[in-house]
Order: C-alpha cells, then structure tokens, then sequence
C-alpha cells in the first residue's frame, strides 16, 4: 500500500505537468514570441520596419553599446538578423511590452493578472467592462485610439531636430530578461513608444469584427467579461476569438488581416518618420491614418447576428470554465483558466516546489517500504535473516542489526571524504556539477568546502547554453543517520561566493558576489563501506555574482544527486 501510495503522489505530479503542457502550446491575440507562442507581433513589425527602411533615412541602423548587446543577448526572444540593432530591437521590445508588462513571457499567473487588468483593455483594442452595447463599440474604438494618439505623441517627443531617432533621448522601461530577470532598461524613446501604438494598430484587426474588405471595424470584442464568466453578448458584445490571433495564413480571412495590419503598422511607421512634416503635422497625418485602416462602420448589432460577420466562425466553441471555453487555444486557455484560479486564490505557487516535494515524499515511502518488505535473503550485509515465513501474508520481523555505516568501523570516529555532484534546474533552466572536500568530525556533523561550475541556459542569445557562474563555498551537512536502515537523512547547509562569467545587462562579467543554498532534507543511501548515494530532491541554490547597484540574482529549485566518498 506504501509503495501505491507514493506511486499515486508521483502520478499526480506528472499530471500536474502534463495539465500545464497541455494548456500552454499555442495563441492568445496577435501573439508575442514565448516558449509556447509563435512571435506574430513581432514579425508584422519587423516586417513593417523593413519596408520604411527602404526609403527612409530616418530609420537608419541604431549601433549596439557593450551593454545594449548584452541585453540583446539576453532577450526572451530571438529578432531577425536584420533587426539586431538598437532600433529594431527597441521597437520589438516596445510592441511586446503591451502584453508582457514586465513579466516573463511564460509566467502565465501574473499574465492572466496583466491581460485581465479592466484598466488596459485599450492597449489592445478590447472592450473594458463599462463599455456595454449599444455604444460600446463605438466608445472602445475611441479609447484604442486614444491610447495610440498618446502613444505617437510621446515617441514624436524622442525624435531630434532632423526628424532621426534620438538615441539620447531615453525611456526606462522595465522588463524581463531570460536570465537577468526583471530589471529596468534605458531605451530610445521614439522606439518604445512607437512600439506600444503599433500593437494596438495591429490587435485592431484580431480583436474586432471588420467589414468583408477589413477596411472599416463594425465591432469591438470583450476579453475581460468573457474572462470572469459574466459575458452576456445581447449587453457586452461578442467575446474574444482565440482563431483570429493566428499570423500563419491559415485562411485567406486571416491572411487579408495580416497583410493590413502590416500595412497598417507600415504606414504609422513612415508617418512619424517622415522628415519633411512638423510633429504637429504628423500628429494630423497619423489621425488620418486611424481614419483609414481603424473607422467605425455602424448598424452591426446582436438583433441582426452583427451584420453576419464573417469572423463569427472562429468563435469560441466548448464549455467555460472560470469564465473561459474548453475551446481556447494554448497559452489563451491557460492565460484565462489561471486568471479565473487568480481571482479565487491571488496566490502564486512555484509547481517546482510542489514536485520536488512529491518526490520526497515519495522517495521516502519506497524507501521505507521497500526496507520493510524485504523478504530471506534480500537484507544489507550485517543485518540478521528474518525467519521462514509461516504466513505468506504476515509481515516479516523487523531488522534487529544495524546496517553498516561507510567510513570507519567506528562511527562516531573522525573521517576525510570528498563529493563529486550534479544538479539540474527547471525553474530558472540551468545544471551545475561540484567537486568537495569533506570531514565527518562526528556521527551527526560533517563539514566540506566546494566548487562549482553552474551553466545557465536562455532559449534565446547566442547560445542555448552560456557560462553562468563559478561558485565557491563551505558546506555543513546536519545527519540523522538511522542505524536500521539502508539510508540516512541529511540536511545541508552552503555560504561562499560566485563569480560571473557572462555578459549581463547591468551586471559585467566579472563580477563577484555571494552564494547561498540549502538541502532541507536530504537522503544518502549507504552503498558500501566506502561510497554514499546522495540524493537531494529539493534544494534551493541562490547565486548572487552581482550585489552593486541592480543586484543579479539567479534563484534556483534543485534536483542534485552525487557521490560521497568516506576512508576508513
């Protein structure tokens, strides 16, 4: 029953996982690139930007600081080469900045925080929870707008007097790297700005109904009341179309969508750029633009099915749960499941640490178990043979001799040993491999030093793995052996220092910091007079390599598992 028992704690780990795999592969509105997304506003503006740069001499490659390349290096994701400079990379940053907020991309908690905000609807030409029908439409339309207007205004703000980028003209934007983390960066106004209207120009055309020549919008879509279960379309309008936020041309409706707003983002780009106009003058331009590809057409309404759009047949099918259909594609379903859990809980948990203790207890249970159920012939050498069984169904005695300790035959006697180990990290992917020194000085006490070399691994940058830290550091271990078993218990203790060995975002390499770790509990299985089997299922290891200004932290959840060598 034991054993049953841990298998079923480790099954619902795995079921845990494979949940969030599944709700977690594909699209949620004109999508930025993550793990789990393919980059659509990325490459719309990419593509965008490529063209101006044709027949503008204001959108001119930007040149890249040692720091700023750093911080490419760094990025979620990867732009095209052509988009590697300052420029293109501040206004990729800028688009994604409306969805991301400053959270990792795949940090799908605090997503469902920042896509179910009732106040930045706007950003993405959605409907906020007041703006019911019959005008809602019409009055989100004219906040999408807005949002956009202020936008172009303050990007025109970062240009210098000849109409070019002003690289000294800087925002601070926060946002997260793959493995600096969350942190602020000093970018190009014009870029970031023009950035955040672009991606309401493009989510115009995915969060929207559109006349059949997508020129003019007849309805506005509702994310938010769709989100927390209260939409009723007869007042709140159509809910948001996971279908429509495909960029791969699956049909020629999403097709002609993208093209326009490709179009759409073009001509916003070469407005603002163009050195011939005032910024009052591009001001007008670019309501002229608005006019063009995001005007409000009237006379779609519930009564008449919203004029039939053509868009209806990519709603939503299935059933709702917190507010979001069984139908919603990938990191939408996941975005809007979790922002329901969010509402309930306002709780974030790390499924790390979950796992890792299910792992433990499971561990522990087969261990146990298994150490019990050992029937003639199956104990450790020392341990005394259980008698005949005379019920196949009665449970054997228990171990009366102790299982011999590596290391001295006495062990409360001092011993030299060493440790040669690995771990590995999922919640910030990295893998570290140590080599140490110990001294046992009693049967409960050992003491070590250790060094350590702990890669880092990004999904972007010029490597999937990059150097990451050296670490050095003293280690007490606190043993609970358990004299009838055939494995002790252990927690481990670590305090040193780490070196960086990469380029970071406001952290150079070079720099040195601290280290910290612990094993709370931990399990040493005792293979011979000479060897340990050391399994920590749940650590957690702090490298600190940069502790001036913006320190650099690098939090681990640990899975390690080494060897521990005693004489004697």
């Amino acid at each position: 029953m034991k054993t049953l028992y841990s298998m079923t704690l480790l099954g619902t780990a795995a079921a845990s996982l494979l949940w969030l795999g599944a709700t977690s592969t594909s699209a949620e509105a004109y999508t930025v690139w993550s793990r789990f997304t393919p980059g659509c506003h990325e490459k719309i503006t990419s593509e965008a930007l490529r063209t101006v740069r044709l027949d503008s001499k204001a959108a001119v490659l930007l040149p890249l600081t040692a720091e700023e390349q750093a911080l490419v290096d760094d990025l979620e994701f990867t732009p095209s080469d052509d988009m590697k400079d300052l420029g293109g990379v501040t206004l990729l940053i800028g688009v994604r900045d409306n969805d991301l907020k400053q959270r990792a991309s795949d940090d799908l908690s605090q997503l469902a925080l920042i896509h179910g905000n009732p106040n930045n609807q706007d950003e993405h030409c959605l409907r906020s929870k007041s703006q019911d029908e019959p005008d809602g439409s019409v009055a989100a339309l004219d906040d999408c707008r807005n949002f956009i207007l202020g936008r172009v205004a303050e990007a025109l703000d970062g240009l210098d007097e000849n109409g070019f980028p002003d690289v000294a003209k800087r925002t601070s934007l926060p946002m997260h790297l793959s493995l600096r983390g969350t942190i602020d960066v000093s970018l190009p106004t014009y870029y970031v700005r023009i950035g955040q209207a672009i991606h309401a120009v493009e989510d115009s055309y995915t969060h929207t109904y559109r006349t059949p020549d997508q020129a003019k919008i007849t309805v506005v879509l509702n994310w938010i009341d769709d989100a927390d279960g209260t939409l009723k379309e007869s007042r709140d309008g159509p809910a948001h179309a996971s279908l429509l936020d495909t960029c791969n041309d699956a049909d020629e409706l999403r097709k002609d969508k993208r093209i326009m707003a490709t179009e759409a983002a073009t001509a916003l780009l070469r407005a603002t750029l163009d050195q011939q106009q005032t910024k009052e003058e591009k001001m007008v331009t670019v309501e002229g633009i608005l006019d063009k590809y995001m005007s409000y057409s009237p006379g779609c309404t519930f009564d008449n099915n919203w004029c039939d759009a053509s868009e209806r047949q990519y709603k939503n099918p299935g059933s709702t749960i917190f507010g979001c259909t069984s139908g919603r594609d990938g990191l939408a379903a996941g975005i809007c499941s979790l922002f329901g859990l969010t509402m309930l809980t306002r709780r974030r948990r790390k499924v790390a640490s979950v796992i890792a203790g299910l792992v433990v207890a499971g561990a522990l249970v087969l261990a146990g178990g298994n150490a019990r159920a050992q029937g003639p012939g199956q104990h450790h050498a020392g341990a005394t043979e259980p008698a005949a069984q005379t019920d196949q169904h009665e449970p054997p005695p228990p171990v009366t001799t102790p299982v011999v300790e590596p290391g001295p035959s006495d062990p409360s006697e001092g011993a030299w040993g060493a440790y040669l180990g690995a771990s590995g990290s999922v919640d910030k992917p990295g893998f570290a491999g140590q080599l140490g020194l110990r001294r046992r000085v009693s049967t409960q006490w050992t003491f070590g030093w250790d060094v350590e070399w702990n890669p880092w691994v990004s999904v972007s940058g010029p490597t999937p793995v990059r150097a990451g830290v050296i670490s050095t550091y003293g280690t007490v271990i606190l043993r609970f052996p358990l004299a009838y078993e055939s494995f002790n218990l252990r927690t481990t203790l670590s305090l040193g220092a780490s070196y960086l060995m990469i380029d970071l975002y406001g952290a150079p390499k070079g720099s040195i910091g601290l280290y910290g770790a612990i094993s709370p509990l931990g399990l040493e299985w005792k293979v011979s007079r000479a060897f340990l089997l050391i399994i920590n299922p749940m650590s957690v290891a702090v490298p600190v390599p940069q502790i001036r200004g913006v320190p650099l932290t690098y939090p681990q959840y640990r899975f390690s598992i080494g060897l521990g060598i005693l004489a004697g």
